[in-house]
């Protein structure tokens, strides 16, 4: 089975008790067919303070001056760090950087705020050996909105932001209401309402919307979306919303790619090119380093 047929299985079935521990492994399998890691990756597995995860280093990641935290998608009840090692190894391979995946704790067994209070504890512990703006925090879809979400919730609470944060297909209202008011939302093979309901259910009962306020000190923000995927309203919105609080924000909107594509390199291989990007941005929000990520991946 192909991972984009696995993937599009898993968006058929209901999501409940039963079948979230089959939702989990079939999510992994298809990340771990559909991204393996770069030969050359090493891993290393760390328990710290209450959370854990993976430092993943790709074949060409020398640097050790930052970070790349990332939060793995999979509707909060779903993905892994396990899973999600072959996006990690292609993302410190493009931006030469260690990526520390977290393994944040999923609902249903842990509903919010387990999975936000994990992120802010993982930043804090990368923030402390790097320094805060030295730590990248990215994420796709679930983990989008979980690494918007700390960004937004250290703004309000005066706490440093991270150096900048990378986006794939972000969900940014978790009421739906964005989702649903997108042209194309049925077009996306892999993600439908009511899976989307019942895993937000899972998560939590509140209607959550990110909302920065004018003025809000946020990090600058790269956000890639599809135009014919489900949350592709909410990541053109997340992105008119982060600007207006005068931090710099990129928007790029991918013609008729699937929910989170950066995640299946070996599926969509326009992914490669999104990895580029996102180094590219890296390197221009971590000034000590740019000089020389932009020469590495110029010369990729």
């Amino acid at each position: 089975m192909s991972a984009l047929t696995a993937g599009r299985l898993a968006a058929l079935a209901p999501v409940n008790a039963y079948t979230i521990p089959a939702a989990r492994l079939i999510v992994d399998q298809a990340l771990r067919a559909g991204a393996p890691p770069l030969r050359g990756t090493s891993t290393e597995a760390l328990v710290e303070n209450g959370f854990r995860g993976e430092r993943v280093r790709g074949p060409r990641a020398e640097r050790t001056d930052a970070v790349v935290l990332y939060v793995h998608g999979g509707g909060f009840i779903a993905g892994s760090a396990f899973g999600y090692r072959g996006v990690a190894s292609r993302l410190s391979t493009a931006t030469r950087l260690p990526v520390f995946t977290l393994d944040y704790r999923r609902a249903p067994e842990h509903p919010f705020p387990a999975a936000p209070g994990d992120v802010a504890a993982a930043f804090r512990w990368l923030a402390d050996r790097h320094g805060p703006g030295n730590v990248v925090v990215a994420g796709d879809s679930a983990g989008g909105f979980l690494a918007a979400h700390l960004a937004v919730e250290n703004a309000r609470a005066g706490l440093p932001p991270p150096g900048a944060l990378v986006l794939f297909s972000p969900m940014a209202d978790l009421s739906l209401a964005l989702a649903l008011g997108h042209d194309n939302v049925d077009r996306d093979g892999l993600l439908s309402t009511e899976m989307a309901r019942q895993a937000i259910a899972h998560f939590t009962d509140e209607p959550f919307d990110l909302r920065p306020t004018p003025g809000m000190p946020l990090p600058p923000a790269l956000i890639h979306a599809s135009d014919t995927e489900y949350f592709g309203a909410d990541a053109a919105e997340l992105a008119r919303r982060w600007r207006t609080t005068g931090a710099p924000c990129e928007l790029r909107v991918w013609p008729d790619q699937m929910h989170a594509f950066q995640t299946l390199p070996v599926v969509v291989p326009e992914s490669r090119t999104a990895y580029r990007a996102a180094a590219r941005f890296v390197a221009a929000h971590l000034p000590t380093a740019s000089a020389v990520i932009t020469q590495k991946v110029t010369a990729s």
